[in-house]
């Protein structure tokens, strides 16, 4: 006679047959089996052509034979930068005095947040130039050069400039203004 342990394992390999099988029929049910062909009955008469017509899609018009290229933007850094400025007290003597910087232009360096924009594309002497403000200064700049410290001219065609800021490439056209 077989033993309890035997017949545990028959059970239970039969029972997963059984679902296996069940779990087949019921996948051919719903969907409707498999094996078949999709092609119409052929029509009685006389034989109809069918024709078949290919059309070519020409490729997108890209402006300037070339996609955009974007600049990231590190999700750390702050979009703009705040100046609370640092609130005087009155000295010894009970004058008071502004703190900051003093003089026309400032620090060179563009702080993060700064509004870089495209003012002008002129011809200057021969040489395409861009008139490129960083803040509050404008600078005219040709290709190759390096202005407010990070930015530096890559190329200008047309009434666009190609920039690199620091490392990371952007474009702006005449009007554009972003903020790096």
């Amino acid at each position: 006679m077989a033993s309890p342990i035997d017949n545990k394992r028959a059970i239970v390999i039969g029972g997963i047959g059984a679902g296996v099988v069940a779990v087949f029929l019921l996948l051919k049910v719903v969907t409707g089996g498999g094996g078949g062909t999709d092609t119409p009955p052929p029509t009685s008469g006389s034989a109809s052509l069918q024709t078949t017509t290919t059309t070519t899609v020409p490729p997108p018009d890209i402006p300037g034979g070339s996609f955009d290229i974007f600049a990231t933007k590190d999700p750390f850094a702050p979009v703009i930068s705040i100046d609370t400025g640092t609130p005087s007290t009155p000295g010894a003597s009970g004058a008071t005095g502004s703190t900051g910087a003093t003089g026309g232009g400032g620090s060179t360096t563009p702080t993060v947040g700064t509004a870089v924009a495209v003012v002008d594309v002129f011809d200057q002497a021969g040489t395409m130039v861009a008139s490129i403000r960083v803040g509050s200064t404008v600078y005219t700049v040709a290709p190759g050069e390096t202005f407010a410290t990070s930015y530096m001219v890559v190329s200008i065609q047309g009434t666009c400039v190609q920039l690199l800021y620091g490392d990371s490439p952007f474009q702006l056209c005449k009007g554009e203004e972003v903020i790096k």
